[in-house]
């Protein structure tokens, strides 16, 4: 056997090798982060609210030692505030901070759109542009969907952006917008008007012209933000999550 095929003989022996091992469990600490964390981003745990730690360790099984370690690395991850000798809370949302992390994500996915211009393939850019065409805007609206498929005009951006370092810096704010979005998922004009953006958005791509990606991008997530604090500003109501903001 030449010295090339005894490589990959070595390499596919390898490969099978590593199939074969067991997926190792979730550990402990890890359940717990990642019960809480969904928790908050879903807002079932709003701006504010105590973090229930006595709860997750009855719910989920656990000692408290694992509980407390998830809530370090939230509170590491700025998802959670914990106050000596008054305890564990979600984070405020924080004006300056939502419009600094907007501002952040504005640039960052600006330049990823110049470059998903050049790169993003054009079967994959028609086809979100057809399913996002498909939902009705008029009648009964299905925020959800748009919004959810609308998150996709995104990922497809981030992902053909051809650069890592990148894409790693966009995908580390992830977790603040998703609990950004989970706020205003429920505004329907925000929505639709995002929808309408989406749809530019992957023409600007399809046509292979970077600085209009990058300029309507840039629009995009101005309106966004604009759109969140005039929703946390307009105060609270029966239809939308109760918020709490520091200035």
């Amino acid at each position: 056997m030449g010295r090339k095929a005894s490589v990959r003989s070595a390499r596919n022996g390898s490969s099978r090798r590593e199939n074969l091992m067991p997926v190792r469990p979730a550990s402990a600490v890890d359940q717990a982060y990642h019960a809480i964390k969904t928790d908050i981003l879903n807002n079932r745990l709003r701006p504010g609210d105590p973090v229930p730690v006595e709860k997750y360790v009855k719910d989920l099984r656990l000692s408290r030692t694992p509980v407390r370690e998830a809530t370090l690395r939230l509170e590491r991850e700025r998802l959670i505030e914990i106050r000596p000798r008054l305890g564990t809370f979600v984070s405020h949302l924080d004006l300056r901070n939502i419009q600094d992390m907007y501002g952040v994500r504005r640039l960052l996915e600006g330049e990823a759109a110049r470059e998903a211009a050049l790169r993003a393939p054009l079967d994959a850019l028609h086809a979100l542009r057809s399913e996002l065409s498909a939902f009705p805007e008029t009648g009964v609206i299905d925020t959800r969907g748009m919004s959810e498929t609308g998150k996709r005009v995104h990922q497809l951006i981030v992902e053909y952006c051809g650069n890592d370092v990148l894409r790693s810096m966009i995908l580390s704010l992830q977790d603040h917008f998703t609990r950004f979005r989970s706020l205003s998922i429920q505004i329907p004009e925000k929505i639709l008007s995002s929808h309408h953006e989406h749809l530019a958005i992957l023409d600007s791509l399809a046509a292979r012209d970077p600085e209009r990606a990058s300029a309507l991008i840039h629009e995009h997530f101005d309106h966004a933000s604009q759109f969140l604090l005039d929703s946390l500003l307009s105060g609270a109501s029966p239809a939308r999550p109760r918020v709490t903001i520091s200035f």
